[in-house]
This record gives structure tokens, sequence and C-alpha cells, in this order.
């Protein structure tokens, strides 16, 4: 178990802050300056938002309401353009039972004013959401995001499988986990189809590497297995796609596979366990996709070192690079590198992580809390792979 925030749909949030989403561009400046103000809130903006059509639009509306339905947000506050927008959003999240609040400029009417005002209510509402305490949870209702970036060669045999043992002892204790970066199992697909409680949740996951490659192949890049691993990955010692996928999909530790969801979809785990979303690789991008699906912690394995984060849900960042290790100190919540050293097995490093999460579940901050360095990004179809 852990000690949670309880929520009225019966989940629990391991943080309980109020998000400040920014529904249009044209209005991410006020919503940064009212999260600015009032201590206990978390901002998400939005690089769109108007004029979006077909799948893209379809993604943005998965993406927002995923996030504000996410436990660790206690409530929501809309900010936006006009009034129909936020109707748009509004009404689905009250109606699943979470307060919201709507801040519309040209309703307010000048941007000071719809400032103080949107000030005002997150003031409001941070007051009300800090009224509820902590309870003893389930672990089964602890759902964990596993990523990796700026991987090299300590990543595949050293973080990534630590990581992955983590996530089998989170799910041995009843929880579940998300594997996400769908070109990142790319070569590795077919031992993600083999895990497969069922012949859909097999067929799915070689559909969603079909459906990526089909994306790359309309946006002019004939075979996307050519165009990995990136520039860092090849500096860290990786040499191709499938070398790379081989380690990461270690991250998502050893049990069967439940099933797999698009991209911001609601992870339901029925039953709980190892879960799978098609998202794209970069790491803003998938960890917005596990927020939106309902992740309340992610855990993030980086070989050579990557700052990013989502804002609301705690980012633990892990290394298995002991230089890495030695040179950022104040970016990686654990270090597993002594995996490398020989010092320690990689069951042992599973198992330091695996107290992070708890601990991180159960109020800890992590370090990219303390510098509020998360940010979130929602994809676009045929943006990035």
């Amino acid at each position: 178990m852990f000690y949670g925030f309880p929520r009225s749909n019966g989940s629990a949030g391991i943080r309980n802050t109020v998000g400040i989403i920014s529904l249009m561009d044209n209005v991410n400046g006020i919503a940064r300056r009212i999260a600015e103000n009032v201590r206990g809130t978390e901002l998400v903006t939005d690089l769109f938002g108007r004029k979006l059509i077909g799948l893209n639009h379809e993604m943005r509306l998965k993406a927002i309401h995923g996030m504000a339905m996410n436990p660790n947000i206690g409530g929501v506050i809309l900010v936006t353009l006009h009034g129909v927008s936020a109707e748009t959003f509004a009404e689905p999240i009250a109606a699943a039972g979470k307060d919201v609040e709507c801040v519309v400029y040209q309703e307010i009417g000048g941007t000071l004013r719809t400032i103080e005002r949107g000030t005002f209510i997150a003031a409001q509402m941070v007051k009300k959401v800090s009224g509820v305490q902590r309870s003893e949870q389930p672990l089964s209702s602890l759902i964990m995001g596993v990523e990796c970036g700026g991987s090299d060669f300590s990543s595949g045999i050293a973080g990534n499988p630590a990581l992955g043992h983590a996530a089998d002892l989170l799910m041995e204790a009843g929880g579940s986990v998300v594997l996400s970066e769908t070109a990142e199992i790319m070569g590795a697909e077919h031992l993600m189809a083999e895990r497969a409680v069922n012949n859909k949740a097999a067929a799915d996951i070689i559909d969603a590497i079909a459906e990526m490659e089909e994306l790359a192949r309309q946006a002019g890049v004939p075979d996307i297995r050519r165009g990995n691993p990136s520039a860092d990955n090849i500096k860290g010692g990786l040499t191709t796609l499938a070398e790379k996928s081989l380690g990461a999909v270690k991250k998502g530790g050893s049990k069967p596979l439940q099933g797999v969801v698009g991209y911001c979809e609601p992870v339901i785990p029925d039953p709980p366990g190892f879960y799978f979303m098609s998202t794209p690789s970069p790491a803003c991008e998938s960890m917005t996709g596990l927020a939106a699906g309902g992740a309340q912690i992610i855990g993030f394995n980086t070989g050579l070192g990557q700052p990013s984060a989502h804002p609301f849900v705690p980012t633990i960042k892990i290394s298995g690079n002991p230089a890495t290790a030695e040179n950022g100190p104040d970016d990686l919540d654990v270090s597993v590198s002594d995996i490398l050293t020989g010092e320690i097995s990689i069951e042992e490093g599973g198992q330091r992580i695996y107290e992070e999460i708890l601990a991180v579940a159960n109020g800890k901050a992590t370090f990219t809390e303390l510098f509020g360095t998360g940010q979130s990004t929602i994809s676009i179809a045929g943006a990035s792979f």
C-alpha cells in the first residue's frame, strides 16, 4: 500500500495539485502568470489549440481531458480565449466528478483582469484541495509509466534492466506498469507479442508498429528503422534501432502483456499488470501520453543524461552510467551505476529503484519537482516519431 489522495472515481493521487490548463496558444502567457502567482498549481500549455482537424484534433482532446482527469490533479482551471472552447472541455471533466473552473479572456476583458481573476480562482481551489489528506491506498491503484532517454551502452545492460526489475516488483505487489515509445520497440515487437495474454494484445502490438511506420512513410521517411538511433544514442555506443529496442523493452519488466492503448487513451488496469501505450519517442510527448492515460508516477532511465519530466507526474530519474552519476548528481534520484562496477546485481539495483518509487508515491520529492522543470507536449501526427 501507499499513502495517497483518494479521488471520487476510486483512483488515488500521489500528489494533490491544481492544474492550470491553457486551451489555446494565445493564452499561454496568461495561464503561466496565474500558475506563477499561486503555489500548489502546475501549468499545462498548448502549442496549438485552434484549427486542428482529424487525428490531431482527436489527440489534443484526449490529451487535455486525460491530463485533467489524472489522479494527481485535485482540481482544474481551464484558461481560454472564448467560452465555447471552455465548455467543450469543462463539461466532461465536471461530469466525472472533478472540480473545474473556467477563466475566459473575452468574457473577463483585458490581460490584467484575466490574470487577477484566474489568480483568485486558483487560490480558492488550492485552498480547497489542500484539505484532502493522505490515506492508505492499495498498490493496485498505482500506475507507473516507464521511460528512457539519452540512451547509451549502459541503458540496456544496467539502467533499463534494473528499472524493469523494479517494475516487476511493483506488479507483483499489485500495481501496474505502462511501457511507451513505439519506435523504440521496433525490432523487439515479436518479443512483446510473445508476452501477450491473448491474440488481440499480440496483434495490437504489431499494428502499433505498422501504424507508426506508415506515419513515417507519409512524412517522407521510407524506412524509419534506418533513421534511428539518434545522434546522442550513437555517441553513447548504440549502433542500430534493434539494438536500442532490445535494451529499451527491458524497462517494462517481464510480466505478461495485458493490453495495448493508443496515445493519451486511459489505461484501465483490469487486471493490474503490464500494458503498452503507443506514443512518439520524444520524452515530453511520450510522458504527456502517460500522464493523460492516468499514470501517477514515471520511472525514467537515462544513460547520457536527460532533464525532461512531466509537470505533475513525479518523474524518478535513474542511470546506470557511472560517468553520468558522477557528473549529474542533481539530476538523478537513483543511481544504479554500481551494477557496471560489479558492486551490486541488477536485482539489487531494481530493489533500490522500487524503494524510491514507494517513497515518491508517499510524498518524497524528485529533483525535477524541486526545480520545476517539467513540461507537457501534446504530439501531432507526423511531427515526430
